[in-house]
């Protein structure tokens, strides 16, 4: 006889189901938002996202690089506005790239860290916007650089249909960034990357695209790469 207590028990979301196979735990579990709401982000609600989200209909995608969560967002929000029961899988060290180290920025944003004792609390400013947002049931933080993510999401077989990579401007980790996610990416899947108009994204960006032979277009600043189906063609 099946045990009533586990009949009435809601079924795990998508989202849920990926923090369980990642932390075995919800890393949501208890957490109040301690910090406003602050969804500062760039280039977050572009027409990209909803046109690829529309194509393909992604169950899962991968956020690389999301800062304090304003991607993460806009890409939960199209999902949800087109009936689509997905999970963002948002990936980050939280710890800010060097340009946010920058104490002389005339936009301060060394001050976005939040630095405690030398430690940068951005982390606790991206899981508070979630919150304020609602969106525990469909995001998965994963708290890594971009490199270990892919390491650990490929280990655990997590093929995601879309990936978003906005973690570096730099040529070489940009290029490394690409490899390691499009191997990830499910077949007919869709690679969307930010910031092209900076000169070694450009490049690696051109540089990635001809060497997996695929088309690249530019829809500035992302540029897109459709990883293709080969078992359709089968």
């Amino acid at each position: 006889m099946m045990d009533a207590t586990a009949e009435a028990r809601p079924a795990l979301t998508l989202a849920q189901e990926l923090t369980q196979r990642i932390y075995g735990e919800d890393v949501f579990a208890g957490f109040t938002p301690s910090l406003p709401p602050d969804m500062q982000g760039w280039n977050s609600r572009h027409v990209a996202f909803r046109e690829v989200i529309e194509a393909v209909r992604p169950r899962i995608i991968v956020d690389v690089g999301v800062w304090k969560g304003a991607s993460v967002n806009f890409l939960c929000e199209t999902m949800h506005s087109l009936g689509i029961e997905g999970a963002v899988i948002a990936v980050d060290t939280f710890l800010g790239s060097p340009e946010h180290w920058n104490r002389e920025r005339p936009d301060n944003i060394f001050a976005s860290l939040r630095f405690q004792h030398g430690m940068p609390g951005l982390y606790w400013q991206f899981l508070s916007n979630m919150a304020h947002r609602k969106l525990q049931d469909r995001v998965v933080p994963l708290v890594q650089s971009s490199e270990n993510a892919a390491v650990i999401l490929k280990r655990l077989r997590i093929a995601p249909d879309m990936i978003h990579i906005d973690a570096a401007h730099e040529y070489e980790p940009v290029l490394r960034d690409a490899r390691l996610y499009w191997d990830l990416l499910a077949p007919g899947g869709v690679l969307i990357g930010d910031d092209y108009s900076w000169k070694g994204v450009a490049r690696a960006a051109d540089e990635f695209a001809a060497e997996i032979g695929q088309p690249l277009t530019v829809n500035s600043p992302k540029w897109i790469l459709r990883k293709p189906d080969r078992r359709k063609a089968a």
